[in-house]
């Protein structure tokens, strides 16, 4: 009776340490899970919404953790069948013990490593492509602008120039240019840029939602993000930024963007990265510091009516006599800017009587074209 009762109390004890060691096994599992699904998810947005490619290690790391998670997951099955049997050996309470102890230890190990700044890098590896989006673009609204995207795009091949600024009365083509420079720089797959970055700013600045846009491009997605502070997201961005090289494209800046405090590096020779903004005031081009400073001027008359013809169509300019007169005082009031070119040109494209063509240049005769409303036309 003795030796069986102790036998039995030894039993009891290698049991409870079992049961112990699985509870903990189970929640470090749990965590391993919820870890992987948010490692995942960051890859899955750098894969299919920025063009990137998942980096080795973090792919390593994920089958290594989905293994872990299953094996353990038997361990789980196997603990409650020892548990329940009552018939179950000491020798074989204790070779279940040692496994789950070992099993804890591994998975406790690869959660350590599942804390990844960047997941992924840009196709083709680092220096061989772009991890932004590419930008809604129409080969239309380029008429009269390539020369100007020429410059741009030699200022991002010259190191002696890091903040370049294109400025000019608004609707004269700048986010044109912008796009059009940031879309081709993501279609060269040996770009030599880590990171293509682009960021709307708008008139009422929030270097938060900078900050927000960034991160998400760079694939930073640790869930504490929202609880960090400013100062905090400025340092994880610049510890990132500040080992690649990147192009920064902010558009339609009103006000001086503190990029130091948004967390970005200065761009300079060294680390030849560039930051290309938009903007219609000259005196935030000093503000921010551009060494190239890029007038956008309006379309010449001959260019300006050959755009506003595209986007309304030889159909209907000629589908009546009096149309194609009343169409280039209708394009005249657009005063050569290629925004207005462009929207008020595809809102007459089915307009196809006098009277409807008389009626627009009336009102705008009266109500000189308003920029906010057309940039948001031609958005959707």
């Amino acid at each position: 009776m003795g030796k069986d009762f102790k036998s039995l109390v030894t039993r009891c004890i290698y049991v409870g340490k079992i049961d112990d060691n699985v509870k903990k096994l189970k929640i470090a599992t749990e965590e391993l899970k919820d870890l992987g699904s948010n490692v995942m998810k960051r890859v899955k947005i750098c894969e299919e919404q920025q063009q990137m490619k998942r980096l080795e290690k973090v792919q390593a790391w994920l089958r290594q953790a989905d293994t872990a998670i299953k094996e353990a997951e038997e361990y789980f099955l196997m603990s409650s069948s020892s548990s329940s049997s009552s018939h179950g050996l000491i020798s074989s309470s204790h070779k279940m013990e040692k496994k789950v102890c070992k099993k804890l230890k591994e998975v406790q190990e690869i959660k350590s490593r599942g804390m990844f700044e960047v997941v992924a890098e840009s196709v083709g590896g680092i220096g061989g492509g772009g991890s932004g989006v590419t930008v809604k673009d129409n080969d239309e609204e380029t008429v009269g602008l390539e020369a100007v995207s020429g410059l741009v795009w030699r200022c991002l091949t010259m190191d002696n120039t890091g903040m370049i600024a294109l400025y000019g009365v608004e609707g004269v083509g700048k986010t044109t240019v912008l796009t059009q420079v940031n879309n081709r720089l993501l279609q060269q797959k040996a770009n030599g840029f880590d990171f293509v970055l682009w960021v709307f700013v708008s008139k009422n600045l929030n270097l938060l939602k900078i900050q927000d846009t960034i991160r998400e491009k760079i694939g930073f997605l640790d869930r504490t993000w929202t609880s960090k502070t400013e100062e905090e997201k400025a340092a994880k961005i610049f510890e990132i930024l500040s080992k690649r090289r990147f192009a920064l494209f902010l558009d339609d800046v009103w006000e001086k963007v503190d990029l130091v405090k948004a967390g970005v590096p200065p761009p300079d020779a060294q680390n030849r990265s560039k930051v290309v903004f938009t903007t219609c005031s000259e005196e935030v081009c000093k503000e921010m510091s551009a060494q190239t400073k890029i007038k956008v001027e309006k379309l010449a008359w001959e260019k300006a009516w050959d755009l506003f013809k595209k986007n309304v169509g030889e159909e209907t300019v000629n589908s009546h006599p009096d149309i194609a007169k009343v169409a280039q005082e209708v394009a005249a009031k657009c005063d050569g800017l290629p925004l207005a070119l462009v929207t008020i040109g595809r809102a007459m494209a089915s307009k196809k009587t006098p009277q409807e063509w008389h009626d627009a240049l009336y009102i705008l005769s009266n109500s000189p074209p308003n920029f906010s409303v057309l940039k948001l036309l031609d958005r959707n």
